[in-house]
């Protein structure tokens, strides 16, 4: 084999071992954040209007959590890869006229573009709701 087939090979094992190693970042903890805010994911909608970005969370490779406001909370899924979303100290969005579309905007850190891919609302207020009822619930003894 000649050294420049090698050498290819080598780099291509190592990119795709690095891109595959991209889950194996996520946390415990953002697992199951995430799993708590698909449980109360509503139906994808292709834009969101919004005023401002009030936080986010990364959640996964493909997945960072955004709030527009109180309880208005959505999950974000984009194109990978995103090399060291997981490390964002804050992010932005491409974004015209403060309305977000799926498909066409990204989000912007560390002079890195990730497509969007999907916008999900999340059910916010009754998730705080349920977790609430189970908080007192636990409380009461029963």
């Amino acid at each position: 084999m000649k050294p420049s087939t090698k050498i290819a090979g080598l780099v291509m094992l190592v990119a795709g071992s690095l891109a595959g190693s991209g889950f194996a970042q996520q946390t415990a903890s953002e697992r199951s954040d995430l799993a708590r805010y698909q449980k109360y994911a509503e139906a994808p909608v292709d834009h969101v209007n919004y005023f401002q970005i009030n936080g986010f969370q990364y959640l996964a490779p493909d997945k960072v959590a955004i709030w527009f406001g109180v309880n208005k909370l959505y999950l974000l899924t984009v194109q990978t890869p995103c090399i060291n979303l997981a490390f964002a100290n804050g992010i932005g969005l491409t974004s015209k006229n403060n309305t977000l579309y799926a498909n066409f905007d990204a989000v912007t850190y560390d002079h890195q573009r990730c497509k969007i891919l999907k916008i999900v609302p999340v059910n916010e207020l009754k998730m705080k709701q349920d977790e609430a009822r189970a908080r007192a619930a636990a409380s009461s003894g029963g």
